[in-house]
């Protein structure tokens, strides 16, 4: 009597792509909101705090990296007084700890870019 060949299937998930520069911008726009970063940050204007043209001026000026703050491994560079510092310490300390990389990641690239996307 013949036995039957098990065939074994692999089944592994294949790797995605990259995002492009363009995709990586739409997501973290939509990132910045629904993860409420506009909440206090408005694209053009000052709120709760500085705006995202500001900070991203200063991060640019100073060669900064914005991932590194908001994962609190980099001192504040744009308002560092301490009442500014201490509401976005409390941020990094608490909900921006379940945001992941990937996801900080299209948030940068989002505000490197959004003075492109939102020209005075």
């Amino acid at each position: 009597m013949g036995e039957k060949s098990k065939k074994v299937t692999e089944t592994t998930v294949p790797e995605r792509a990259p995002l492009s520069k363009d995709s990586q911008i739409f997501l973290g726009n939509r990132l910045f909101s629904e993860k409420t970063c506009i909440t206090c940050h408005d694209v053009n204007k000052e709120k709760v705090g500085p705006s995202v043209k500001e900070i991203m001026t200063i991060y640019k000026e100073k060669n900064g990296d914005i991932v590194s703050f908001l994962k609190g491994k980099a001192n504040p560079i744009v308002d560092t007084t301490a009442s500014q510092v201490a509401i976005m310490q409390a941020n990094i300390d608490g909900f921006l700890k379940n945001i992941s990389d990937e996801e900080l990641k299209t948030i940068a690239t989002y505000m490197l870019h959004v003075d492109e996307l939102n020209p005075e």
